[in-house]
């Protein structure tokens, strides 16, 4: 890893990119990795890609089949598949991005003791994706996340407003939250907060009498469920950068410079 180096997750509504920090190097006590979400940009030819060093991908991919498909054709190299997760009976058709955070949620709850993760993933859709004690792929569940959902309801609905998150979050909303407000946009931020919060605690609880399983919470809106869950009593580590975590993990010795080779399944 050196100074300046990228690694780019291509989510469904946004960018989201790690940066190895150049003062990482003189001050061992400093960040390593700098981390930024962002929406697509408007031109992706002129970001610096000669410094990706590993990219996946679950929403679309702009550059493939336009002009500058040559251009960036170096990168297909340095992307990183779901058969290099190293993650047992993973299914072909799964999510890079859920492959990645329970690969981490894994890794880091066997540096506690090991044993069974529940990973909420909480983004564009609110993704539930078990891990068992042994590293198998043991199912999950999906729904809408909470933008997804302000969205549909302004959409399809003749009176509800359209409503998307502003840039400060919603998690000023979840720590003084008034479970039966009176104005319908307050209404419906909570309501969509209330059932995302409850769906990931049921899980929980689901699990428990099958396998003693340890709730990881991540995603753009992770810190907006945390205190919900702590009102619940459903104890769960807050890591919102697990999916990339797991990039730069599995991409930490890349050969060629970029390209991720497969690890070993454990």
């Amino acid at each position: 890893m050196g100074a300046g180096d990228l690694w780019l997750l291509i989510g469904n509504s946004r960018w989201h990119w790690v940066e190895a920090l150049a003062e990482a190097a003189s001050d061992p006590g400093s960040p390593v990795l700098r981390f930024s979400h962002s929406p697509p940009p408007p031109d992706p030819a002129l970001l610096p890609w000669e410094r990706l060093r590993a990219w996946a991908a679950v929403g679309p991919v702009p550059f493939q089949g336009r002009e500058n498909t040559c251009q960036l054709a170096p990168m297909e190299g340095r992307r990183l598949q779901l058969e290099q997760v190293p993650l047992q009976q993973l299914p072909p058709w799964l999510g890079i991005d859920r492959a990645l955070v329970g690969w981490q949620a894994w890794q880091r709850q066997g540096r506690l003791g090991r044993g069974a993760v529940l990973v909420a993933d909480a983004g564009t859709a609110l993704s539930l994706t078990r891990i068992g004690a042994t590293g198998a792929f043991a199912g999950g569940r999906l729904q809408p996340g909470v933008s997804t959902q302000l969205s549909c309801l302004g959409r399809v609905t003749e009176l509800l407003p359209l409503l998307v998150p502003g840039p400060e979050g919603l998690d000023h909303l979840a720590e003084a939250i008034d479970p039966w407000p009176i104005e319908t946009e307050q209404a419906m931020r909570v309501g969509c907060l209330l059932g995302l919060s409850a769906a990931v605690a049921q899980a929980w609880r689901d699990l428990q009498p099958l396998e003693p399983t340890a709730l990881w919470l991540t995603g753009g809106d992770a810190p907006s469920l945390a205190p919900l869950l702590r009102r619940e009593q459903v104890p769960f580590k807050l890591a919102p950068e697990l999916a990339l975590e797991a990039l730069v993990a599995l991409s930490s010795d890349p050969d060629p410079r970029g390209s991720a080779g497969p690890s070993p399944r454990p």
